[in-house]
C-alpha cells in the first residue's frame, strides 16, 4: 500500500484524472453543441468551452515561464475565462434540470470554486492587488494538490485542477450512469479537498507580515555577500533574453555574487565557453558560485555509480578550468531532489563523491575555488551533512543550506532557521556558510509573502557571523514561479525588497 501512495505514483495518476476529465469535457461539449435538445445558451457555452479548453490549458501550463511565457501571457486571462464559462454551463444544467442534482450539484460547486481561484490566480500573476482571504483560496488549491498529489506541486504548473462540464443531455443507463457518478466523485473530492485546506492556508498566507520588518544586521562587504541565481538550470547555450534581463537586474541591485546551476550537459565545452565570454564581459568583482544540478538525471545502478560520480567529477574540472568560480557546488540538494532523480544515495557515496572532487577541484583551481556543499533541507541526513563538511579538517571549503518556506508559510522558515542555529553552535570548524537558496512562493501565497520571506531570511543571515554570504532564489521565473521577475517582465516587490536590503547592510 506504501508503494501505491508514493509521491510519483499519486502525481501520474493526477496527471491521468486530469486527462480523463479533459476528454469528458470535449466530449461532453462536443455532444451538448450538436443536440438538437439543448438550450440554446448551454449549447454555445459547450461549444466555446469545448473550443478554448485546450488552447487555454496550454497557456496555463506555459505562460509561467519568462522564456516560454513572454508571449503568451498577454492571453493569461483565456483560462480563469473558461473556467468560468464552464462553472456557466455546470450551474444552468443544475437549474434547468438537465443534469441530475447528484451529478450536477458537486461538478457545479467544483466548477465556481475553480473559476473564483483561477480569477484570483490571474489577479496574483499580473501583480494586481488581492486581499489575503482570496488569496487563501490560491494558497489552499496548491497545498491540497502539495499534500495530496505531489509535494512540489505547489510550484509546478504542471499540476492543477480543470474544470468539469456538466452533462446536460440524456444518457443510457449502466455505463454512462457509472461514468457520470464517476465524474462527479472527482469534482466532490477536489473541491473537498480545496474547502479542506483554506484555514491552513489562510493561517499560512498571514504569517510572513513579520518577518519583513526583521532587523538587518550591518556587514561589511569583505564578510558578508549578497548573490542573485540567474539564469535558467542550462544544458545548452544561456538564452539571450534571460542573459540580458538577469544581468541587468543583478547590476541594478548591486548584488556582490551571481550563481548559476548548470545540468551535466550543460558542463560540455561548447556550453563553458559561452559562459565563459559572457561573464568575463559582465561578472565584474562579483563573486561566482557554479553548481551541478543532478535532479532531471536518470536513475543509476550500482554498477555505475563510480564511473558516473567520476563523470561529474571531471566536469567540475572543466568548470574551474574554464569559469574561475569562487565556489563550485558539486551537487545541488544532495539528500533531495538529487537523490530521488539518481534512484536513491547513501550518505557514504555522497561523501566519496565530495571528497574527489575537492581534491580535483583543488588541484585545478590552485586554491582560488574552494568547494561547497549544499543540504537543502533539516533531516538527519541532511544534519550529517552538514557536520561532515563543517568539521575540522573536512577536504570542503563551505557549506551551502536553503531557506524556503512552505505550505504553513514562514512558521516553516522559523523552524528551519532554528535548526541551523543549533547546527551552527555545534559545527567543529570554521568553514564559512552561505545560503545558497532563499526566496518564497509569490503565485501560491502572494507576492508580498515573497518580499516577506526573502528579508525574514536575510535577517537570520545576517545574524551570524558565520554565514557569509546570501543568493537570491531566482532573478526570474523559469522552470518554476519563484523569481524576482515575472513571467509578463515586471519585478516582484521582492526585488525591491532585496535591494533594500543589500542598502541596510551598510557602505
Amino acid at each position: 500500500m506504501s508503494e501505491l501512495l508514493a509521491a510519483r505514483n499519486l502525481a501520474a495518476a493526477h496527471l491521468v484524472v486530469v486527462g480523463l476529465i479533459l476528454v469528458w469535457d470535449l466530449w461532453v461539449a462536443r455532444r451538448t453543441a450538436q443536440l438538437r435538445s439543448s438550450p440554446r445558451l448551454i449549447a454555445l457555452l459547450s461549444a466555446l468551452a469545448g473550443l478554448l479548453l485546450i488552447p487555454a490549458f496550454t497557456v496555463l501550463l506555459v505562460s509561467s515561464s519568462l522564456l516560454t511565457g513572454r508571449a503568451l501571457y498577454t492571453i493569461a486571462w483565456v483560462w480563469p475565462l473558461t473556467t468560468t464559462l464552464i462553472a456557466g454551463q455546470a450551474v444552468l444544467a443544475v437549474r434547468r434540470g438537465l443534469a441530475a442534482p447528484a451529478i450536477g450539484i458537486p461538478i457545479a460547486a467544483f466548477d465556481i470554486l475553480l473559476a473564483a481561484i483561477s480569477i484570483i490566480q490571474y489577479a496574483v500573476f499580473r501583480g494586481l492587488p488581492v486581499a489575503q482571504p482570496l488569496l487563501a483560496l490560491v494558497a489552499a488549491s496548491r497545498g491540497a494538490l502539495a499534500l495530496t498529489v505531489q509535494p512540489r506541486a505547489l510550484l509546478l504548473p504542471q499540476f492543477a485542477y480543470v474544470p468539469i462540464l456538466a452533462p446536460s443531455a440524456p444518457s443510457r443507463r449502466g455505463g454512462g450512469t457509472v461514468l457520470r457518478t464517476a465524474v462527479a466523485t472527482v469534482a466532490a473530492l477536489w473541491g473537498t479537498l480545496i474547502v479542506l485546506d483554506v484555514p491552513a492556508a489562510a493561517i499560512a498566507v498571514r504569517s510572513y507580515a513579520s518577518h519583513g520588518t526583521l532587523p538587518i544586521q550591518e556587514r561589511a562587504d569583505s564578510d558578508f555577500a549578497v548573490g542573485l541565481k540567474i539564469l535558467p538550470t542550462l544544458d545548452g547555450g544561456p538564452p539571450p533574453l534571460a542573459l540580458e534581463r538577469d544581468l541587468g537586474l543583478a547590476d541594478s541591485l548591486g548584488v556582490g555574487a551571481l550563481s548559476i546551476y548548470l545540468t551535466p550537459d550543460g558542463a560540455s565545452g561548447a556550453v563553458l565557453d559561452s559562459l565563459e565570454r559572457t561573464l568575463d564581459a559582465e561578472r565584474g568583482d562579483k563573486l561566482l558560485l557554479v553548481a551541478l544540478d543532478l535532479s532531471g538525471e536518470p536513475p543509476l545502478a550500482l554498477t555505475q555509480r563510480e564511473s558516473y560520480f567520476a563523470a561529474r567529477a571531471a566536469d567540475l574540472e572543466r568548470i574551474v578550468t574554464r569559469l574561475h568560480p569562487d565556489f563550485v557546488v558539486p551537487v545541488v540538494d544532495p539528500n533531495g531532489a538529487a537523490a530521488r532523480a539518481l534512484g536513491g544515495m547513501a550518505a557514504d557515496d555522497w561523501v566519496a563523491y565530495l571528497r574527489d572532487a575537492a581534491t580535483r577541484v583543488h588541484a585545478v583551481g590552485s586554491g582560488r575555488t574552494g568547494v561547497m556543499v549544499h543540504t537543502a533541507g533539516t533531516g538527519p541526513a541532511d544534519s550529517t551533512l552538514f557536520a561532515w563538511a563543517a568539521a575540522l579538517g573536512s577536504p570542503v571549503d563551505a557549506v551551502g543550506v536553503s531557506l524556503f518556506p512552505w505550505l504553513n508559510g514562514a512558521a516553516t522558515l522559523e523552524a528551519h532557521t532554528k535548526t541551523l542555529d543549533r547546527w551552527l553552535a555545534a559545527r567543529g570548524g570554521t568553514s564559512p556558510v552561505w545560503v545558497l537558496e532563499a526566496g518564497g512562493f509569490p503565485l501560491s501565497h502572494g507576492e508580498q509573502s515573497q518580499a516577506d520571506a526573502i528579508l525574514g531570511s536575510l535577517s537570520w543571515a545576517t545574524g551570524h557571523e558565520g554565514v557569509k554570504g546570501f543568493v537570491v532564489f531566482e532573478a526570474s521565473d523559469y522552470a518554476t514561479p519563484l523569481g524576482l521577475r515575472a513571467a509578463d517582465g515586471r519585478l516582484r516587490p521582492a526585488a525591491r525588497a532585496v535591494s533594500r536590503g543589500i542598502k541596510a547592510l551598510g557602505p
